[in-house]
């Protein structure tokens, strides 16, 4: 798999040097090993490797971003002798996903004011957060949400996720869990050296259920009645075509 991503990195050189003449800034060029994610019944996660080759040596952050995902988090408390529900929060305009991969811990190769025009950290990705209603202390409902988000790999960052080959090659894998939203994920890369970025380029990746997944967990959401009356059905006859069938063994045996 290795050698393949060499071979396929290396395979992108032409383009580079193609963009690389004396007078063109610093360039990258990335490819994904797949760009979309079927999900179906069977869906346990899926890994993506992203990899590419750069113009002059320096460090690569990739961010991935999902479409916003509305979520429901209860708080729990002590009522008497039991931890029981107080209070439930309705959380919205958040991404579902928020990856940040880098060749070096990002604090160290991009100063404060560059992280945040970038939107390349933790607190940047609730930067749009509605919560409803608003909880009493702010600051530690989010540390509790992005907790919560890392513990089930929704939230990620880590400084050593991107390998650089040879000082002009690069590639990470994207690990998606098994809960996705679903729609298109945006993929940033970044190119930085000296404490700036100096070269970008984005990739997509959409998620989508195949189609009779799709059709079923739609009319299970926008007609319920419709689902429940349709599966109810499918199981008596079911039950009913197994009672025959063991029937009629039962009676040669």
């Amino acid at each position: 798999m290795k050698m393949r991503l060499v071979l396929a990195a290396i395979a992108l050189l032409p383009a580079l040097a193609h963009a690389q003449t004396p007078a063109k800034p610093a360039h990258l060029v990335t490819e994904l090993s797949s760009d979309h994610v079927d999900i179906s019944t069977r869906y346990t996660g899926d890994e993506i490797t992203l990899f590419g080759a750069m113009s002059e040596p320096a460090q690569v952050v990739v961010k991935v971003t999902s479409p916003t995902q509305a979520v429901s988090i209860k708080q729990k408390g002590r009522v008497g002798p039991f931890w029981l529900s107080v209070a439930k929060y309705d959380i919205a305009d958040t991404p579902g996903l928020y990856f940040l991969l880098s060749s070096a811990p990002i604090d160290k190769i991009l100063p404060a004011t560059a992280q945040r025009r970038y939107g390349l950290g933790l607190q940047d990705a609730l930067s749009g957060m509605h919560v409803s209603p608003t909880p009493a202390d702010a600051a530690t409902f989010r540390h509790a949400l992005l907790d919560l988000k890392a513990r089930h790999h929704e939230y990620v960052v880590n400084g050593q996720a991107v390998k650089i080959l040879g000082q002009r090659l690069y590639s990470t894998t994207i690990k998606l869990p098994a809960q996705l939203p679903l729609g298109t994920y945006r993929v940033d890369i970044y190119l930085v050296r000296n404490g700036q970025v100096i070269a970008t380029d984005h990739r997509q990746i959409n998620v989508a259920e195949v189609r009779i997944e799709h059709w079923i967990s739609s009319i299970a959401d926008k007609r319920s009645w419709l689902f429940g009356i349709s599966f109810t059905l499918a199981v008596m006859a079911l039950g009913l075509f197994l009672g025959v069938v063991m029937g009629r063994g039962g009676k040669k045996a």
